[in-house]
């Protein structure tokens, strides 16, 4: 019975230090941990946007037609559809120069009488080669632009955004007006810095007073939604500026529509409307733009590109004339 026992005790031994996986020693064998076992450092980086957000940022990116009625428009400007993309904020956020490209597309493929871009181009940074690239769609197309306040944290990048701009056949506005003809009308595009924001009424009103005259300026283009206030009356019927973001939930130190709605432009704000203000005969329209900040999100605020068309209304009759009334059916 003892030597049964001995080998019933042996045996197991001898099994167990034949398998590769037990040894012990320099020869023992470490199975190798493969990058699929690794716990990832970020959970959320496998994750596609798709899966996380419901959707994708260029997915979220939506054209928003919006028909005005307006007078001072010329007749040969009724029916002028424009196009309007503002704060594509480059850098902030990895995904930005997507959404940017799959807006310029957007507009370039609803055919629009002229392209304008409203400024924040570069939102960190001094690099202008990805907004090289998104511009490109661009190229023999009428297209016009201002710069944003984040464009001018410096000459040199305001200098560099420029030259990429112009070299897309883009026109730059900064205090100055530029002439487009249509239907047989020739009139100017107007297009302001936005460093005016902080003056008084007084003072944009001086700025505005150097503005090249013009026989006709149907269109405004400023970053900053505050050119309403400082705008000659009846002189520019279309006001066209971004820079607000137009997001529902409101953050403390950045740009807000609802102090726009509730303090800066109270008096203006046309009731029913979110983002239309109209003062002194002028009419101003905000985009929400197509950038997302450092947080990926933009609540009740989806990236857009405005699809604006002009409809003419009849300049009301000269104080003192009379009024021509049509033929009345006659009274038996």
């Amino acid at each position: 019975m003892r030597s049964t026992s001995r080998s019933l005790v042996i045996l197991p031994l001898l099994l167990l230090t034949a398998l590769p996986g037990c040894r012990r020693g320099s020869d023992a064998a470490v199975e190798p941990v493969t990058p699929a076992m690794e716990a990832p450092t970020d959970p959320w980086a496998a994750l596609p946007p798709d899966s996380l957000y419901g959707a994708t940022a260029v997915e979220n990116l939506r054209l928003v037609p919006a028909e005005l009625e307006l007078r001072g428009v010329p007749r040969g400007w009724d029916g002028m559809r424009i196009a309007a993309i503002s704060d594509l904020q480059l850098g902030l956020w990895d995904d930005n120069g997507r959404v940017a490209e799959a807006a310029i597309r957007l507009a370039v493929d609803a055919n629009p009488d002229i392209i304008v871009l409203l400024g924040d181009y570069l939102a960190v940074g001094q690099n202008v080669g990805l907004l090289d690239r998104v511009l490109a769609p661009l190229q023999g197309r009428a297209a016009v632009a201002v710069l944003g306040d984040r464009d001018l944290r410096s000459d040199t990048l305001a200098s560099r955004i420029q030259m990429t701009l112009r070299g897309h056949g883009v026109t730059v506005l900064r205090n100055g007006v530029a002439a487009f003809a249509r239907g047989g009308d020739t009139a100017f595009i107007a297009g302001v810095d936005p460093g005016f924001g902080g003056l008084g009424a007084l003072e944009q009103a001086e700025a505005f007073a150097t503005l090249p005259p013009g026989a006709a300026t149907p269109v405004l283009l400023s970053h900053l939604p505050e050119a309403l206030v400082g705008a000659a009356a009846e002189r520019y019927p279309l006001i066209l500026a971004g820079h607000t973001f137009c997001g529902q939930v409101e953050i403390p130190g950045t740009p807000r529509l609802a102090t726009l709605q509730t303090e800066t432009l109270a008096l203006a704000h046309l009731a029913r409307t979110e983002r239309l203000f109209r003062s002194n005969g002028n009419t101003l329209l905000m985009t929400c733009g197509t950038g997302y900040s450092f947080i990926p999100i933009r609540f009740g605020a989806a990236p857009e590109v405005v699809l604006v068309t002009l409809l003419r209304l009849p300049d009301p009759p000269a104080e003192g004339t009379e009024t021509e009334l049509p033929p009345q059916p006659a009274i038996p």
